[in-house]
């Protein structure tokens, strides 16, 4: 068995790995409808279960950390760790005037942690930390005024939510009840910039800017029930959601005149407003989800979803913002050719899902989104030699967000990598 050594020696690594793709965070996502609400919604699944369209309601596995419904962590039956990155590369359609924007990026997706507290009586326990939101963008647009003067209007904002979780599940052989409770915190930073351009005169640029930190306790919970049909096909239900939280807010108002260079970056020269640690409230919205999985161990799985968002009761200081409800409908599957075949990729575990709903933002029309994934897990150690269980598991999305009848058109590749490193770490040591 593995030292607790060599043990500590993988953990250390891997946050390593997680905490050098934090630095990552900052490159350009550049999507202008991360401007509202807390901003762009990031999966809200692991990599496995985005492959299969994000099913996560009625998921579980013994080696699986589904953060997405807490009630799954009763399946845990060895310790798991779980880490994940994302590689997205987004594209801008702007149909008035016609133009097309692109940008690509790395961002950590989640580091998450599972572990058995009882085998026997189906009792675990996880803990992680992920991303929830990302705002990021940078938008200069130019317009001719009346005279002889041309104004640019820029556009900044940055941030994002994040969530530090502890979740528990207790179960049955068939019912299963679990939650997860933690800390939620972040930061907008949003800036409007007005520069006039004139080929004579120097004119200084005006600056409004606005700041804010949060951060505020969550709780969600979710149940499974699984159905058993036959010796080996079982149907699993599932249902999870969270409450509506209030997050304390400071706030930073600045409304000045600012003159920019490429040393010093934006100087004040004269600030015409401002307004510091104004304390206030956020409201992010409950949501829920339920579905069912059916299954044939150590073969096939085939499930569907829905999940709806309460969206309209956000606020920000008491501001609605351009938020609307939403739901989002999953569906996907998973195909294990021969789990101890001698060929190593009837091992591999093949997956597919799409799901389709419209967006959380609405400016003058609806936005439909639309997401297609496919991917693989892929066993890097063979059970029946060793108590370790690795897997890599491979997700790759193709969103799109908007139509022609929408201004702005997104189109989202995202390629997805996971490391779900397993092993019975408190077995006790035998001696022959």
């Amino acid at each position: 068995m593995r030292s607790v050594r060599q043990t500590n020696s993988y953990f250390s690594a891997l946050f390593l790995l997680f905490t050098l793709a934090s630095l990552q965070s900052s490159a350009q996502e550049n999507s202008p409808y991360s401007r509202y609400g807390l901003g762009d919604l990031t999966p809200g699944q692991n990599i496995l279960n985005r492959a299969i369209g994000g099913l996560s309601s009625a998921y579980a596995d013994y080696s699986t950390v589904n953060f997405a419904n807490p009630a799954s962590y009763s399946s845990l039956k060895i310790t798991t760790l779980d880490i994940g990155l994302d590689y997205n590369s987004r594209t801008l359609r702007d149909l008035n005037p016609p133009r097309k924007f692109g940008s690509s990026y790395l961002i950590p997706s989640y580091l998450q942690i599972g572990v058995p507290l009882s085998k026997k009586k189906n009792w675990g326990m996880a803990f992680g930390l992920r991303p929830l939101t990302r705002i990021n963008y940078d938008i200069t647009t130019r317009t001719r005024l009346t005279g002889i003067d041309s104004a640019a209007y820029n556009f900044v904002g940055n941030g994002g939510t994040y969530q530090a979780s502890w979740g528990m599940a207790y179960g049955t052989k068939s019912l299963s009840i679990g939650f997860n409770a933690g800390y939620m915190f972040g930061n907008k930073e949003y800036a409007s910039r007005l520069s006039f351009i004139n080929d004579t005169l120097t004119y200084k640029t005006a600056n409004a800017a606005d700041t804010t930190r949060f951060g505020g306790l969550f709780l969600n919970a979710g149940i499974q029930y699984k159905i058993k049909l036959n010796e080996k096909t079982s149907l699993r239900l599932g249902a999870h959601g969270n409450l509506a939280a209030k997050l304390n807010a400071t706030r930073n108002l600045t409304r000045a005149t600012v003159e920019y260079s490429d040393n010093t970056g934006f100087i004040v020269v004269d600030s015409v407003y401002t307004g510091s640690d104004i304390k206030g409230d956020i409201i992010y919205p409950s949501a829920w989800s339920a579905g069912f999985m059916l299954e044939r161990e150590n073969q096939w799985m085939f499930g569907g979803e829905i999940g709806i968002a309460n969206w309209a009761a956000y606020r920000y200081y008491g501001t609605a913002d351009n938020m609307v409800n939403s739901w989002t409908a999953r569906l996907g599957g998973q195909w294990l050719p021969n789990f101890k075949g001698e060929n190593y990729w009837s091992r591999v575990a093949y997956r597919l899902g799409a799901s389709f709903g419209p967006s959380n933002v609405q400016l003058t029309k609806p936005i439909p989104q639309y997401t297609f994934s496919f991917g693989a897990g892929l066993p890097v150690r063979r059970n029946v030699y060793t108590n370790q269980y690795t897997m890599i598991n491979t997700s790759f999305e193709i969103g799109f967000r908007g139509n022609k009848e929408n201004d702005i058109r997104e189109s989202l590749f995202r390629l997805s990598l996971g490391l779900n490193l397993s092993d019975i770490w408190f077995n006790k040591p035998k001696y022959q």
